[in-house]
């Protein structure tokens, strides 16, 4: 069966066409990243802005233009914490069916157990204690696991847009907006460690982390962005905190000459201080990227329903 499924994040929109078949992903014929903003003011107003709604257009628009051209047996987007939080949500509904996109918008929960689905889709090794995090403008999930087989997760509303809105008036920033941002990302890891610790042990663990704030970093790492080089990359703790330091100090341009996309570079320190505050809180030295997420969880949820 060949699908069409959408992520649409706080930050950034997936499109992924692929093959499915017997709870496996096949062929991948297209997968396109915008980053659209979505989430833009929308913890102050509680609205979506129209001109977030006006990229989602365009970008939609975009995205319906390639499904066309690869003609899918089934099409399903998923909004998550943006579109949960909003009170115009109605206004993204209106733009999806314009396009005959169908559209859902998710809980924190099954945010999480679609996220964790797609993102061990491509393992390997099945007998390891998975946590995977994905860090989205909005929120973030932290979802456990054994092999492909999920425990326990959830979604805290700590995310890249929403805490640099929040925390963040300056790029270079200064250390003390820093270190006011982490403490308060820090409270809400340790309240997901101590959830988790209450369904399971942690003991073993492998941490993976999907979406752009993981693969962004390697990416500007390895010069150019190749799935095959950053699918399966280790990022150090040490590498998370030179990357802490170098971007805190660099103004918005400096960030866009490192090989940073417009769209990101304002709000990837505080993706990192979300990967380096986990690392810290679980006890863990490095963690592994994946170039999955989401979009692949919504490509294998088609094929069950």
């Amino acid at each position: 069966m060949k699908v069409a499924a959408l992520d649409l994040g706080s930050n950034t929109f997936l499109c992924l066409i692929c093959d499915v078949h017997n709870g496996q992903i096949g062929q991948v014929y297209a997968d396109e990243v915008q980053v659209v903003r979505l989430g833009q003011e929308l913890s102050l107003t509680k609205k979506f802005h129209p001109e977030a709604l006006a990229r989602a257009k365009k970008t939609l628009s975009e995205f319906s233009k390639v499904i066309k051209q690869h003609q899918p047996d089934k099409i399903l987007a998923m909004a998550t914490s943006a579109a949960r939080d909003a009170k115009n949500q109605e206004e993204l509904f209106k733009i999806c069916k314009d396009l005959s996109i169908p559209l859902k918008i998710i809980s924190g929960d099954d945010e999480a157990r679609i996220t964790y689905s797609g993102s061990t889709s491509g393992l390997r090794e099945l007998n390891k204690n998975y946590l995977v995090l994905d860090v989205g403008g909005g929120s973030t999930e932290f979802i456990f696991g054994k092999g492909r087989e999920l425990i326990d997760g959830h979604s805290q509303n700590v995310g890249c847009v929403r805490f640099t809105e929040k925390f963040i008036t300056a790029q270079p920033t200064p250390t003390e907006e820093v270190e006011k941002c982490k403490v308060e990302i820090q409270k809400y890891i340790k309240e997901s460690k101590d959830r988790l610790e209450k369904a399971t042990s942690l003991r073993d663990l492998e941490i993976l982390a999907v979406a752009g704030t993981p693969t962004t970093l390697v990416a500007a790492e390895l010069g150019k962005f190749d799935v095959s080089q950053i699918d399966g990359y280790r990022l150090s703790k040490e590498k998370l905190v030179a990357w802490q330091n170098k971007l805190a100090r660099s103004t918005l341009e400096q960030k866009l000459q490192m090989g940073i996309p417009a769209g990101r570079a304002d709000v990837l320190l505080v993706g990192v201080l979300i990967l380096l505050s986990s690392l810290e809180i679980f006890g863990q030295t490095d963690l592994v990227v994946s170039t999955r997420g989401v979009r692949y969880g919504v490509a294998l949820s088609m094929e069950k329903n």
